[in-house]
């Protein structure tokens, strides 16, 4: 009985078109899969019904398809109807419903629980139609399932010589199954209840003209329409000993899964495999434990014939590791007796003389089409190679209301590639969608017979899949991708610049995208796929990006790589740097997916669990920077937007006043004396921030010092950067920190910390954990002194505590530290980079001058007066656009869609992201002279169009759905202090270091820079200017 069951965890219907979620049902052991497709909400069952796979790992389409990213089986998501692949059970549907801040689901238990529907095709057959489908393997079955579902009400009978009902027979070769109970899809009263006449016979003859099907038993069986599926006969080698000696095996069905596995018994034989196609290799995988295996084929590398050599030999590394061993380019001669026993074999013999001892020889030769039973029939007319010719309904040619499916089905091909070309292909996945096919075209003669594309997997060692074909077109060239020495690899074959088939390793689920596109006619071409140009050392570890981030280079790299190379440039085995309007459109526009890489696991504020498979558990302690934790991130924006807003915000100018007021003053006292721009910009943020969030002072100012905190800090970001680039390093430390200290010295990253030094962290920590433990025990005495008295940012947080649950304790108190970690060093790279390039530029610093001392004559300037100085806000921005806060790519990992830019073809899970050095210099966006400092560009107000441009593609605050939650606190501090202190200071920069002396890292800073706050009426001296030498390395 249906009922409605709550969703955990879920409080809306919020998932953007192509997105899914994974999420369980309260009260039932039990998950289903969110989705929206289209535009429509859905809740379907979580897993393929072919193996189990994750479909939230799956490829939904545009179309509303969901495709299994194994084995490619194809679900309506409206219905949950099967369209493609191996399945037979459809996925249930269920209605969802959102309400009171919650997420419902309406089904039966049982069907939640299932996560399938078993179809009921219960019917008794009617009328005098009658299908005959002679064979009893997948295609059989799919004939069957189609008719019965497509509500065909005639009589059904399937004849087979096997003996059993339909069986999953990928499963004999790749695990020599030969339980029954645990290969049959279907049991006999499914059948019986749909009317399907199951018979155990041999066909022997089929007279066309009477419409009449013969048996070995002598019965006789008329049709009206007839379904020939008799699959193949495996091909047995017609030499010396092949056909006299025991313990020679072939495998094809169970009887044969039986022979084998009793041959083995309790293990330690000597097993030769002849022939290295899928079915040698498989079985060579099967009974690799505890025998010894020898496989000995013909080509240069197993699979040659349809993976390729190179391929095919990746293929062989990994069935060598489970013991298997290779004699390639081998002929065969003769099976020999066993001494011991000379009825069985005991050897083979290659023609090169090599002798193989043997107590088992399995073929795995070759199959030929089953159809011994037409070959004196002179009404038929079959291939060369014993197959029957048919058309795109699988009709076959010549013969009216007769059907060939499988692999005695040759048929006109419409994949890439094909041109309709006549191809014959022995896949489990063709024989049961060309049921369907036939099942669809028995029903609807005049309805056109669609294309699906041909898919199949084998058991290697590792899970390959393969799609599409090559036979008929062939193919002249593959494109590898991946890291094959991990087991991760894609082969795209090629035949001229059309990709016709590929396989793939470690790769899921991109064979499953593949086959999609293929099957929509939008399979990118070779020249889309092929790799991605850059350095070649960084195509191969990454080793090569590390040491130029080790070494502070990515000022360097951000400004040459892309001119190089062009828009898209390889920096590690999986990660790919942009500098392009497309590019940052396809990985930061809002709903694409695109979810933070693993870089981030070096910035996490939290260690994780790590359970024994090496998978991170991240606490919710909000780590705005690193939460990978989607949902739980876009709560926590929410929970905490309000008080981040501008028009909060703007209730804290008169402590950034004050400060301001401090700073003026103690500059003033410095009488202009040379100054690290850095250190004093630093001082500058850390007392608004204190003021600000904590109404305190961490006694900076009063100092003329921060301590070094600025330094020690960048010295971190130096050794996180570094970590960033190798997660599973990171994710190790996380278990041993002896670990990180090994890396972290062997890659000259650890830094030590100055005697007697101190962080303002701690005193941050101290008085806001005072502060809040007081309030929230004030509060549950029910005090009236639970009201905060001061009027900070952290007054607010706490009200946000006290007002909505959600936004927890821990929450509250991570959040008043984050205000400090996450924004101290980003607005003292700002403020650097905008003091620097006012100061260095001796006729924009007069200009802003001019501005800011015309508009006002106090120190104390508001925020909607700083607003209104255009040009001082256009060196804002430009400042901010040349010495951005980032120093490397905002990455992102590539979803289960992949993405096609600038005719490449990225496979999901790469690392790809904009570099914003490189993209704030792109000609294209920036004009052409982008690599100079220039705030007039920001003040082209008749071309509307490249100012937009220029606001959108710009990385100075993020990108996407992951913007900086501070950004309006850190905007509100530099509106502030800039014209504050120009409005009182000539400030002169009188060193600059060169590009190459100033190091970036993720986090990047103008370091070194020195500079004199000159009371402004005093005449300045002579700093670096813009027709100076020096200041034209600041472009």
């Amino acid at each position: 009985m249906a009922q409605e069951y709550k969703l955990k965890g879920v409080s809306s219907l919020d998932l953007k078109p192509g997105d899914k979620q994974e999420v369980e049902v309260e009260g039932l052991e039990a998950k289903v899969l969110l989705l929206n497709a289209g535009g429509k909400i859905q809740a379907v069952g979580p897993k393929c019904t072919h193996y189990g796979a994750p479909l939230v790992k799956g490829i939904l389409g545009t179309n509303g398809k969901l495709t299994c990213p194994w084995h490619g089986a194809c679900f309506n998501t409206k219905t949950g109807d099967i369209e493609d692949g191996p399945a037979l059970d459809p996925l249930p549907v269920f209605k969802t419903t959102e309400r009171d801040g919650a997420v419902y689901i309406t089904g039966d238990a049982d069907t939640i629980k299932a996560g399938r529907r078993k179809p009921n095709f219960k019917c008794t057959s009617t009328g005098g139609d009658k299908v005959v489908v002679v064979g009893g393997g997948s295609g059989a079955l799919g004939v069957v399932e189609g008719l019965r579902n497509g509500g065909y009400t005639g009589a059904i009978s399937v004849i087979s010589n096997e003996g059993y009902l339909p069986i999953d027979r990928p499963k004999l070769s790749k695990a020599l199954l030969t339980d029954l109970s645990k290969l049959q899809w279907r049991d006999e009263a499914w059948y019986k209840s749909g009317s399907v006449d199951i018979v155990k016979d041999e066909v022997t003859g089929v007279d066309f003209g009477t419409k009449t099907v013969s048996t070995k038993s002598g019965g006789k069986f008329a049709y009206t329409k007839l379904v020939l599926a008799t699959g193949g006969t495996p091909r047995v080698l017609p030499l010396q000993g092949f056909k006299v000696l025991g313990n020679i095996f072939t495998l094809r069905n169970v009887h044969d899964a039986k022979r084998i596995v009793e041959a083995i018994g309790d293990k330690g034989k000597k097993i030769v495999i002849i022939g290295s196609s899928f079915i040698g290799m498989e079985i060579a995988v099967a009974t690799s434990a505890g025998n010894t295996v020898t496989v000995v084929g013909m080509e240069k590398a197993p699979l040659e014939r349809v993976l390729g050599e190179q391929v095919g030999n990746l293929v062989k590394k990994g069935v060598e590791a489970k013991g298997v061993k290779f004699y390639l380019s081998a002929g065969v001669d003769k099976a020999e007796p066993s001494t011991s026993d000379p009825s069985k074999v005991g050897a083979v013999l290659l023609k090169d003389g090599t002798k193989l001892e043997a107590d088992i020889v399995i073929l795995g030769v070759g199959v030929a089409p089953a159809t011994e039973y037409l070959k004196e029939n002179s009404v038929v007319k079959l291939e060369g190679d014993g197959s029957l010719k048919t058309d795109e309904s699988f009709s076959v040619v010549g013969l009216k209301d007769v059907y060939a499916i499988g692999d005695i089905a040759t048929y006109p091909y419409h994949g890439p590639g094909g041109d309709g070309k006549y191809v014959r292909i022995e896949h489990w996945n063709v024989a049961q969608n060309a049921g369907r096919t036939v099942a669809n075209h028995i029903q609807n003669p005049n309805v056109e017979s669609q294309f699906f594309t041909p898919v199949f997997w084998s058991a290697l060692g590792a899970q390959m899949r393969y799609c599409g074909n090559t036979m008929a077109s062939g193919w002249d060239d593959v494109v590898l991708k991946g890291t094959p020495e991990e087991g991760k690899w894609v082969a795209y074959y090629a035949k001229g610049d059309t990709i016709v088939a590929m396989a793939s390793m470690g790769m899921d689920p991109i064979m499953a995208q593949c086959a999609q596109l293929m099957q929509l006619n939008k399979m990118p071409s070779k020249k889309q796929v092929q790799d991605v140009p850059g350095p070649k050392l960084a195509a191969l570890s990454n080793i090569w990006l590390a040491r130029h981030v080790r070494d502070g280079r990515m000022l360097k790299l951000g400004k040459t790589l892309h001119k190089r190379y062009g828009p898209a440039v390889r920096v590690g085995p999986n990660e790919i740097w942009f500098d392009s309007r497309e590019a940052f459109k396809s990985v930061y526009g809002v709903g694409n997916g695109f979810e933070k890489s693993d870089f981030y696991l070096a910035t996490v504020l939290n260690k994780p669990a790590v359970d024994r498979q090496l998978n991170l558990h991240f606490p919710d302690t909000l780590d705005l920077l690193s939460e990978f934790d989607v949902k739980r991130y876009r709560l926590q924006r929410r929970l905490i937007g309000p008080i981040y807003q501008s028009s909060n915000l703007k209730k804290f100018e008169p402590a950034v006043d004050d400060v301001i007021r401090r700073l003026i003053s103690k500059l003033r006292a410095l009488d202009g004396i040379e100054v690290d721009l850095k250190e004093w910009m630093h001082i500058i943020v850390v007392e608004c921030l204190g003021a600000v969030v904590l109404s305190w002072s961490p006694g900076y100012i009063r100092d003329g010092s921060d301590g070094g905190t600025s330094s020690q800090s960048y010295l971190a970001w130096k050794r996180k950067s570094v970590f960033g680039l190798f997660p599973t390093v990171t994710t190790m430390s996380f278990v041993s920190k002896n670990l990180g200290r090994l890396f972290s010295n062997t890659w000259g990253i650890t830094y030590k910390t100055p005697k007697n030094f101190k962080t303002f962290f701690t005193a941050v920590y101290r008085k806001s954990s005072k502060r809040i433990t007081a309030s929230l025990k004030a509060e549950q005495r029910k005090k009236s002194s639970a009201k905060d008295v001061h009027k900070d940012l952290l007054s607010d947080l706490i009200r946000l505590h006290k007002e909505r649950p959600e936004f927890s304790e821990l929450y509250l108190r991570r959040l008043a530290m984050t205000n400090f970690g996450a924004g101290h060093e980003t607005m003292c790279s700002a403020l650097t980079s905008i003091m620097a390039m006012i100061g260095c530029h001796p006729d924009v610093r007069a200009r802003v001058n001019a501005e800011v001392r015309s508009a006002t004559t106090s120190s104390q300037i508001g925020l909607e007066d700083a607003l209104q100085l255009p040009y001082t806000q256009a060196c804002l921005k430009e400042a901010q656009r040349l010495h951005p806060v980032i120093g490397m790519s905002i990455s992102r990992r590539v979803p289960a869609g992949g993405l096609s830019v600038h005719g490449f073809c990225i496979p999901p899970g790469s690392t790809v992201g904009c570099n914003p050095v490189s993209l704030h210099r792109n000609p294209d966006i920036f004009g052409a002279d982008a690599d100079s400092f220039v705030p007039e560009r920001w003040l082209q107000d008749a071309d509307e169009s490249a100012l937009r441009a220029m606001e959108r593609f710009n990385l100075t605050w993020g990108g996407g759905g992951r913007t900086c939650p501070g950004r309006h606190l850190a905007e509100m501090v530099l509106q502030k202090v800039v014209p504050a202190l120009v409005r009182v200071f000539d400030v002169e920069v009188v060193a600059m270091p060169d590009d190459g002396a100033t190091p970036y890292y993720f986090m990047a800073m103008l370091t070194g820079v020195k500079a004199r706050f000159v009371p402004a009426e005093r005449p300045p001296t002579s700093p670096i200017g813009i027709n100076s030498p020096r200041a034209a390395t600041r472009g």
